[in-house]
This record gives C-alpha cells, sequence and structure tokens, in this order.
C-alpha cells in the first residue's frame, strides 16, 4: 500500500539478510506473500540482489534492475542507530505500476507514521506539484515542520529540488551527492503515473550522516582492497578457466572414455535431442553439463530436473508453470516452469526412465512442437531448448512392458550415449583414484601419496556397483581413518564390507598397477609384448565373465581381433585354463 501511494516499495532486511518488512507490492513482483516472505532471506526469493555487497560494505547502491518483466531503479540503504548497523533498507521506484489517479487522504494518513520512520526524507507531491505528505526526516533537512509545507508549492520552499521539471517530463533524476546547508546527500525525485497519466511525484533524500558512522572511512578504505582483490581473483579464475577445456571434467583415459570424449565434441556444436544412459554414479549429470558448455548455447542457462525425485502431482508444475489461481496454494502472479527458465539454453531431464506415462505425453508434445502452456493458462508459449534426457533403466524394457512411450524414446534418442561402468573399465580406477585424491588433500588439507599395494588390489578386484559416486566415496572414508601422521591409504583404511568382498577367493594380480612394480623379469623384447597382450586379454575375459564382445571393447580392438588373438595363444590359454 505505501507503494500505491509513493510509487516506491521497500523491503527492510536485518543484518543478516533476513527479511524483517516488505510491502505487499514488492511482495507481489518476486511472487511471495509478504507474510510468508518475513524471516526468508533475501536471496531466496530475490536472486539477482545485490544486498551482500552492502552487508560486507555497509555502503549505500544504486542500481537498476529488472522484475517481472518491469525496469525499476533499486537503491541500497544501509540503517545505523548509535554506530550499530541495522540492517539494509531497499527501496525499489514502481514508476510503469499505476496506481489509484485520486490520492486517497485516509490511506496517507494511515501510513504516515510508517514513512516516517524510515531512515529516507520522503515529500509527496500533486499533479500541481503541491505537497500532499512529507515526514519528519525531509522537514528537519528543511529546518520546518511537515505540516508547515502541506498544500503548498514544493518547488519554491525547496532550493534543491527538480520536481516542476520531474511533472513536466515525467522522467526521473537521480543526484548521487548534493550539498544543502552545509549537509551532503542523495536525492531521487520520480513521477507518479496512472494509466500512462502522471498524477504526482516523490522526492526522497538520504542523509551521509545517516549512513557513515566513525569509521567508514577506514571500512571504506579496506572494502576498496578487497574489491581490488576479488577483481584479481576474477581474473585468474577467467583466466584459468579459458584455459581448462570443459572436457577435462569428464575424468578417464580408457579407450571407452576417450571415444566418448571424441563424440561429445562432435555432437555439441549441434542441437540434436541426446539420450545419455548408464548406470547410477557414472557421471551422467557431468556429461549433459560438459555438452552444454561446450555448446553454442554455453552462454545461456543449464536447468537440470530430476524427475524420479518430484512427486507426480508436482511435476507438470515443475516443467511448465502456472497461472495465479490455478490450484489451491498457487502464489499470486504464477510461476515459470524449467522449460520456460531454460529459455535458449538447455534443459537436463534426469531420470527419464521414472517419469509418469502421462507426463511423458506433455514432454512429447514440446519435443514436437516447441511450444506449451503454463497450467491454468490458455496463452501457447514457445520454447528454444535443447533436451538432453538420461536414465540408468532400460527404456527398450520399459517401451515393452508399456511404461514408456516408443514415440518419446525416438524423439530423446536423436543421439545416443552410453557410459560403461567403473567394472568395464578398470583402466581408469587408477586415475579417477589419483584426481578424488588431490581433491580430498585438498579439503582435509591432508598430503596423501596413493595407495599400498593391498589397498590397491581392493580397488581393483571390487566391482563398485555405486560407480564413481561409490568410489569418491570410499575414498572420503578412508580419508576420515587416517591417522595425523599417515599419508598412504591402506587395506585398513577401507570400509570392511568392501574388504570382505574382494577376500572370498583368489584374485588375479592388476593388470593397471597404480604404484611402480619392483622387479622385471628379464625377457626378450618379443616374449614380454607377447605375455602383456596375453595377459591383457586374460584379464579383459575374466572381468567381462568369457563375454568377448565386451572384452573387445574394453581392450580396444574389433571382435575379429580378439579371435585371431585368441586362436595365437591357444596353447597359453590351456595351460592356464582361462
Amino acid at each position: 500500500m505505501v507503494a500505491n501511494i509513493t510509487n516506491t516499495g521497500y523491503i527492510f532486511v536485518n543484518d543478516q539478510g533476513q527479511i524483517y518488512s516488505i510491502d505487499q507490492t514488492v511482495a507481489k513482483l518476486l511472487h511471495v506473500e509478504a507474510s510468508n516472505a518475513l524471516g526468508r532471506r533475501l536471496i531466496e526469493i530475490f536472486p539477482d540482489t545485490r544486498l551482500l555487497e552492502v552487508l560486507v560494505s555497509h555502503h549505500p547502491l544504486l542500481h537498476e534492475q529488472v522484475l517481472n518483466q518491469l525496469k525499476v531503479k533499486v537503491s541500497y540503504h544501509p540503517v545505523v542507530y548509535q554506530e550499530h548497523f541495522l540492517g539494509v533498507m531497499i527501496l525499489i521506484d514502481l514508476e510503469k505500476l499505476s496506481i489509484p489517479e485520486k490520492e486517497n487522504r485516509a490511506l496517507i494518513d494511515l501510513y504516515e507514521g510508517i514513512l516516517s520512520d524510515l531512515p529516507l526524507g520522503y515529500a509527496v507531491v500533486n499533479r500541481q506539484g503541491r505537497v500532499v505528505f512529507m515526514n519528519e526526516d525531509y522537514s528537519c533537512m528543511l529546518g520546518c515542520t511537515p505540516h508547515d509545507l502541506i498544500g503548498l508549492p514544493l518547488s519554491k520552499h525547496v532550493p534543491f529540488t527538480r520536481i516542476s521539471e520531474i511533472l513536466r517530463t515525467g522522467k526521473s533524476r537521480l543526484e548521487s551527492e548534493l550539498e544543502f546547508q552545509g549537509k551532503l546527500f542523495l536525492l531521487s525525485e520520480a513521477p507518479i503515473k496512472a494509466q500512462g497519466q502522471t498524477i504526482g511525484g516523490i522526492s526522497k533524500i538520504l542523509l551521509r550522516e545517516w549512513i557513515e558512522g566513525e569509521d567508514f572511512r577506514n571500512l571504506s578504505d579496506r572494502i576498496q582492497v578487497l574489491e581490488n582483490k576479488i577483481l584479481f581473483y576474477k581474473e585468474e579464475l577467467l583466466d584459468l578457466r579459458s584455459r581448462r577445456s570443459p572436457l577435462d571434467e569428464i575424468q578417464g583415459e580408457s579407450p571407452e572414455m576417450n571415444k566418448i570424449k571424441q563424440v561429445v565434441k562432435r555432437i555439441a556444436l549441434h542441437d540434436a535431442n541426446i539420450l545419455i544412459t548408464g548406470e547410477s554414479g557414472t557421471g551422467k549429470g557431468l556429461l549433459a553439463q560438459t555438452i552444454h558448455q561446450l555448446s553454442p548455447r554455453h552462454g545461456e542457462p543449464f536447468i537440470k530436473i530430476n524427475c524420479a525425485a518430484i512427486p507426480e502431482n508436482l511435476l507438470e508444475s515443475e516443467l511448465f508453470g502456472y497461472e495465479e489461481g490455478a490450484f489451491t496454494g498457487a502464489i499470486k502472479g504464477g510461476r515459470p516452469g524449467k522449460f520456460e527458465l531454460a529459455q535458449g539454453g538447455t534443459i537436463f531431464l534426469d531420470e527419464i526412465g521414472d517419469m509418469p506415462v502421462a507426463m511423458q505425453a506433455k514432454i512429447l508434445r514440446v519435443l514436437q512442437e516447441k511450444s506449451f502452456e503454463r497450467i491454468g493458462g490458455h496463452k501457447t508459449l514457445s520454447v528454444n531448448v535443447r533436451v538432453i534426457a538420461a536414465t540408468h533403466r532400460d527404456l527398450v524394457e520399459l517401451i515393452d512392458q508399456g511404461e514408456f512411450r516408443l514415440d518419446l524414446y525416438y524423439r530423446l534418442a536423436v543421439i545416443s550415449l552410453n557410459i560403461p561402468p567403473l567394472r568395464e573399465r578398470p583402466m581408469d580406477i587408477c586415475f579417477l583414484t589419483e584426481g578424488i585424491m588431490q581433491k580430498l588433500s585438498q579439503k582435509y588439507s591432508k598430503p596423501i601419496h596413493g595407495l599400498t599395494a593391498a589397498a590397491e588390489k581392493v580397488f581393483w578386484d571390487y566391482s563398485w556397483p555405486g560407480n564413481v559416486r561409490e568410489l569418491e566415496n570410499v575414498l572420503e572414508y578412508a580419508f576420515n581413518f587416517l591417522e595425523r601422521d599417515e599419508q598412504v591409504i591402506d587395506i585398513g583404511h577401507l570400509p570392511i564390507n568392501i574388504v570382505n568382498s574382494t577376500q572370498s577367493g583368489n584374485k588375479a594380480v592388476p593388470k593397471y598397477q597404480c604404484h611402480k612394480p619392483q622387479n622385471y623379469d628379464c625377457k626378450s623384447l618379443e616374449e614380454a609384448v607377447a605375455q602383456a597382450e596375453f595377459e591383457a586379454i586374460r584379464q579383459a575375459l575374466k572381468l567381462t565373465r568369457g563375454n568377448k564382445q565386451a572384452a573387445a571393447r574394453m581392450l580396444g580392438i574389433h571382435i575379429s581381433g580378439l579371435y585371431q588373438k585368441l586362436k595365437k595363444y591357444s596353447h597359453l590359454i590351456e595351460s592356464c585354463q582361462l
């Protein structure tokens, strides 16, 4: 209601960034109920706020912001009382919102006390420029009382105002620093409009003495130093990012992962829909994000939604949004969905195999028509997004069971990528282990130099049903059980269930060792190559339980080549009962 009178909305947050007071108009712009916003952190409902800068610097900030498709001026004003920082008053000029054409005298009287308590000076004038309201802070600046100027032209009694020009041109004015009677202050003046017509104006002042404490200058100097450091580190970060390829995030040097990287570099450049399959923990989400970062859409949003984690009755509103009043509990103004938020970018539908069949039909329509409607809405919204879906389930089997639409499958799987589980690419175990240990060493500030031979053998023999995610968890578990002077992970630091599962039988020595072998037998080069080649084939067949097709993929050779080598080493196969 205050915004209806002064054309200005307000939010007051405490020194922790929590909302203490908010007017209804601003709450509506932020798609929340004013009563529900109280006590919440401002950043939760206003992600683009620059409040943090003001909380750190205690310095006022003025800038323009787009809220609910309206370009508004937002000003942040620290509130200090007896050298104590109480919080920040945020004022939002709502010039483009219409208000009642006739000033409501009763409302002005009702809110006069509220306006008088704000850490700003306010003066409101009608279309003739005559004062209809003024608070104590504004009148004290002039050396009078508010009642002295009510009904009088503001321009004739306030030397620094340009309110007449504001009323004539309909344009706002912002002065960052003015001086009057030896006092420095900020001045903001704006027209009050209704249905495109100027029906009044508002003049606001903020004295510097209200926001500057005794240590303000020292604080300002310290903030300047911090800002310079932040700028330096920001430039360094951008430089490092420019040197690092998004493909570096896909960890692994096995033939399978290198092939995936090559495919990703090609398909990222175009807009074809992609279906990523693989067991849980293999990194499907990371792969999707890498594709987005390598694509021409990398500067636009990457929106992720887990189809298995959202209840069926909420999934549609999450994906497509809803209009105000669409159902009980719908917030005023409605809410955009994930497809709307991903406009121009990429939407990642994780665990698409768990999506209800009824919702699959609606996703199919979006893919076919590139449009949708919000729940409760009648307006068709066009959408330009790339869709990447992922699942750990067998969609072909789900199609046979009637749980997944065949036509949706073909729409999603224009390009299919499968990430093999960790047990099918054991070469990556050591590579991944080294990278994870480096991150954990930084996290725990503890240098770790690797695994003992016994721990390494456990890592090789274990089947890793949880894949890379489980590998990360096991290594972090081990870090927590290292003594202060220990710098190598041993078998005793590992979870007992993993150790027990690998000691149920005789296991082969790992083909790819994470430590350097101690001794070598003296053989001719031809014998050494033959022995190594045979050992690689034997280990691949063992890991794939005799599946020659999978073994050939693991070895990076064609199936016909594998059969030729099996024939070549048939005498060795008989001797070791492969």
